[in-house]
């Protein structure tokens, strides 16, 4: 039985499809601009404004960018601490939460609440400095690990995730001589995965993107991430050094400032970007999984 769409619906219909084109256009335009500015030639582009596409097409920003010790050491630090990071955090926090996720655990509402505490009161950032300078992490690699190795909202999705999978799971387990780190890691593991997928996604985001602890901890250029480089490309226009790259390796100078920071830009977006698709299928069952209880 065929039912006859009403004149009211299909306009209502059209009117959201039309403004969801026009969220759509607003969102991914920005990205867009950035990627044409990035594969036009810096000349072309500071005389004409880019729009849709390219002026004059080149890869010689890139090149630039690539062709600094500096930015490709970034990089890989980025890398390193996010792949670290993210692993540690996930292990960290996972542990804490199967934990308080047994109501047999002796203290658990008191050790609850002191997790989340944290999460509504903060010592501001000159006690923090102060922690992380006692703690002997300025120039320390570790300064990009330890402070996020643990978050107690993580651990609160984590463990309502926890407290759903089957009780009679661990039970049978347990039965056959299982302890509790091997049911931990051969049973609830591998049956978290979408809770995993989705905090790995949060820590590993905010690892990448990460670039004010850098600023404040860090003073050795070796160790800065690439968010850091890019923030002060950005703001210090500090591409001089490229520029000088491209000058001794005698090609194109039509490099400029603007072109390189586009570069960067998409250098610094498009891993994190490639990443998340491959995650998406798990984040919003995890999400829902770990936050609906009932």
């Amino acid at each position: 039985m065929k039912y006859k769409t009403s004149k009211g619906s299909k306009v209502s219909s059209f009117l959201n499809f039309f403004l969801l084109v026009i969220l759509c256009f607003l969102t991914l335009y920005p990205f867009w601009y950035v990627l044409m500015y990035s594969l036009s030639d810096g000349v072309a582009s500071t005389a004409k404004v880019v729009t849709f596409y390219p002026l004059k097409p080149t890869l010689e920003n890139f090149r630039a960018v690539f062709a600094n010790n500096g930015i490709v050491k970034a990089f890989f630090v980025s890398v390193g601490r996010t792949v670290v990071g993210t692993v540690l955090h996930l292990t960290v926090t996972s542990l804490a939460a199967y934990s308080l996720s047994k109501s047999t655990l002796i203290g658990k509402k008191k050790i609850l609440i002191y997790f989340l505490i944290p999460m509504y009161f903060s010592g501001g950032l000159l006690p923090y400095y102060v922690l992380i300078t006692k703690l002997h992490l300025i120039n320390n690699y570790l300064v990009y690990i330890l402070p996020m190795l643990f978050s107690g909202f993580h651990m609160l999705i984590m463990k309502s995730f926890f407290e759903e999978i089957p009780s009679g799971l661990e039970e049978s387990a347990r039965i056959d001589g299982a302890s509790d780190f091997k049911i931990f890691c051969k049973i609830v593991i591998p049956n978290s995965k979408p809770i995993i997928a989705t905090i790995g996604l949060f820590i590993g985001v905010s690892q990448w993107n990460e670039w004010f602890d850098a600023f404040l901890f860090i003073n050795k250029g070796t160790m800065y991430p690439l968010q850091t480089i890019l923030q002060k490309l950005i703001l210090e226009s500090q591409t001089n050094s490229i520029l000088d790259i491209m000058k001794k390796m005698q090609q194109n100078t039509s490099v400029t400032s603007e072109a390189l920071k586009m570069a960067t830009v998409i250098v610094a977006t498009v891993p994190i970007v490639i990443v998340y698709p491959f995650l998406q299928k798990y984040f919003v069952k995890g999400m829902l999984l770990g936050a609906v209880k009932e």
